[in-house]
């Protein structure tokens, strides 16, 4: 079976180049998707991060590009299992009592209650606030390492807070899952409604790898 011309994540890094740069347009904010499979999801991560940190013209070339104003295109990731151990709801299951006295139940529905709020408070406090990051189109953030808080929140329930939050930038994440007849499949569950964002059909596995 033969691979599809467009290598998806070229596709995705180039599509939110495009976006900061105001070539293109996206449902409130510029919201761009990939589904990768789940077994490498940290060497996407790994890939990405290099090509945030140092362009060299294998993914979509950004370095030196401006928007339509003229304002510089920036690329930086976030890993957000790094955010995790900053949030209150992680602090509050870490302190709920020995480990025989606490029930599972009990962690799962402060994470799913509280988690994407406070991830994205943290995100805002550690690179927005200080400056790391402009809060406008032409400043792209590549959220990264989902997986690693699943089942306790999703993508849509981040785009929703940063939506919430007045986050103005251009947001790409890369998701563990396939894209299903226009919904997004979290690690290949029963797909669901999503926010509005541009989704990437095909998806990233090791084949597309060699060639990034």
């Amino acid at each position: 079976m033969s691979k599809p011309a467009t290598n998806p994540l070229v596709q995705f890094a180039t599509e939110l180049v495009d976006f900061a740069r105001g070539e293109r347009r996206g449902i409130r904010n510029p919201f761009v998707m990939v589904p990768v499979e789940p077994e490498i999801e940290n060497q996407v991560t790994n890939r990405l991060e290099a090509w945030a940190t140092t362009p060299d013209g294998a993914l979509a070339n950004w370095e030196d590009a401006t928007d339509t104003d003229g304002n510089a295109v920036s690329v930086t990731p976030v890993r957000l299992d790094a955010l995790l151990p900053e949030t209150t709801a992680f602090e509050t299951t870490v302190d709920l009592g020995p480990l025989e006295r606490v029930e599972a139940a009990a962690v799962e529905d402060t994470l799913k209650r509280n988690l994407a709020s406070e991830l994205v408070d943290g995100l805002i406090a550690d690179y927005i606030e200080d400056g790391r990051v402009t809060n406008d189109r032409s400043s792209v953030l590549v959220l990264l390492n989902l997986g690693s808080l699943y089942p306790f929140t999703r993508a849509s329930e981040l785009l929703d807070e940063l939506d919430r939050k007045n986050v103005n930038t251009t947001v790409g994440i890369p998701f563990p899952g396939s894209v299903t007849g226009g919904r997004l499949s979290f690690f290949d569950e029963r797909a669901r409604h999503y926010y509005p964002a541009h989704r990437i059909g095909n998806k990233v596995t090791a084949g597309y790898l060699t060639d990034v």
